[in-house]
């Protein structure tokens, strides 16, 4: 059967829009406003959400004053035919404005989606409750003594042959975890039961390398993927020196054994860890797994730096 692949549009006429809401309220900023934006969107099946910056140019002290750490964004950008959704996050950080010449900067870095890691440890609501009785003494060299109910509270327990679909799903539900998709190479049964003594994304990712599957960020929403699936997305990307391709690609090897290939290609919003990707060239051709990826928008200059699954 042959591979089906798509080479829709051209790499030209690229634009890039971000959106940033605080408290409801929405500050839209565009290239097609006159307003010059930089950005670098790093994407890897590594499991941690990236940290992507966007500089923007010249902003008006009543733009600037609308941007805040903890407000959402979202990064739109592309050429001519494949503009579309490149990620979306939290904002960490707005640097102090910075002159570069005759321009001024202002940098402002965020966390793709929602960084779950730094969430509270999950505890079930209720696992009963004991009196204890307090002692004090007054000024007066009294003890007064009262007794308060103190609820206790453990780590959620599972029974014995729980599935790892079914921790997950629990997980999910009670940790609000927003999963895109949930693909486990094999679907675990613990049969000694399981404790959830870890956070609760830590838990997920433990559970999912039990299944064989590897927890990874795109667009802001978190995938667990099985890798079982040559093209998970059902996506139809083709990439050639005809068609995004800047030069031949570079073959990698690492100590572990391990291999991959390094693409240089015009930057393309489709693309992210975990997208499928045909490749024809002189030194690389076939359908592959992407690894990782970088997209950076350099002023005029739109690339992105793709590492494949030799």
């Amino acid at each position: 059967m042959s591979v089906k692949v798509k080479s829709d549009g051209y790499y030209w006429g690229y634009t890039t829009t971000i959106v940033i809401t605080h408290n409801g309220a929405k500050l839209t900023l565009s290239e097609k406003n006159s307003v010059p934006i930089n950005y670098e969107v790093p994407s890897d099946d590594g499991g941690s959400p990236a940290t992507c910056t966007v500089t923007v140019f010249n902003l008006a002290k009543t733009h600037l004053n609308k941007i805040h750490k903890g407000d959402h964004i979202t990064l739109h950008t592309g050429p001519t035919g494949l503009y579309g959704l490149l990620t979306e996050g939290t904002i960490s950080q707005v640097s102090p404005e910075t002159r570069d010449g005759m321009d001024k900067e202002t940098q402002i870095t965020f966390t793709e989606g929602k960084d779950y890691s730094k969430e509270k440890r999950l505890y079930s609501k209720f696992n009963g409750s004991k009196t204890v009785t307090h002692k004090v003494k007054t000024s007066d060299g009294k003890t007064i003594s009262y007794q308060t109910k103190q609820v206790k509270k453990v780590n959620i327990a599972f029974k014995k042959n729980v599935k790892a679909s079914q921790i997950i799903a629990r997980i999910k539900r009670d940790a609000k975890i927003d999963i895109a998709t949930v693909h486990l190479k094999k679907n675990k049964v613990y049969k000694k039961g399981y404790s959830l003594s870890s956070k609760p994304l830590a838990a997920i990712k433990s559970i999912a390398k039990d299944c064989g599957s590897k927890v990874y960020y795109r667009r802001g929403a978190i995938y667990i993927d099985d890798w079982q699936k040559p093209n998970p997305y059902n996506e139809h990307l083709y990439l050639a020196m005809t068609n995004g391709l800047t030069q031949e690609p570079t073959y990698n090897s690492t100590d572990d054994g391990s291999a991959t290939w390094t693409l240089e290609c015009f930057d393309d919003p489709r693309i992210l860890a975990g997208s499928a990707v045909y490749v024809k060239s002189t030194e690389l051709t076939g359908l592959k797994r992407v690894k990782s990826v970088t997209h950076t928008h350099d002023r005029d200059s739109y690339k992105m730096e793709v590492v494949v699954y030799a």
